[in-house]
């Protein structure tokens, strides 16, 4: 894997396990009804932090079609490739049994 790719999926990473420990604290503080009011003031950061892992996931599934794309053009490459030298490989014998066919004698020393 890249670098970049691994430096991505640290980020999302972190990013999952502050979700998991922020709610975990948030459990932990379930029966402070005051706090859970001062912390309804801010919901709109939970909006904004559920939109970034939105764009983190949209972002590593544009990565990963992108790479299964370059995948695919090298796998068809490479297709080619050894179809053409299978190609080579039979023209060659084929060369070499008219070579023996028409001279029966030569392979004989």
């Amino acid at each position: 894997m890249k670098k970049n790719r691994l430096i991505f999926y640290a980020f999302f990473a972190l990013f999952h396990l502050f979700i998991f420990f922020f709610s975990l604290y948030m459990d932990s503080e379930k029966d402070n009804f005051q706090f859970l009011f001062s912390l309804q003031k801010k919901i709109g950061l939970l909006k904004y932090g559920s939109f970034i892992g939105l764009i983190l996931l949209v972002i590593d599934i544009v990565w990963l079609m992108r790479g299964e794309r370059q995948h695919a053009i090298e796998r068809k490459q490479w297709d080619h490739e050894m179809t053409s030298l299978k190609a080579k490989l039979f023209d060659l014998q084929e060369k070499v049994t008219k070579n023996t066919q028409n001279n029966p004698g030569t392979d004989k020393i």
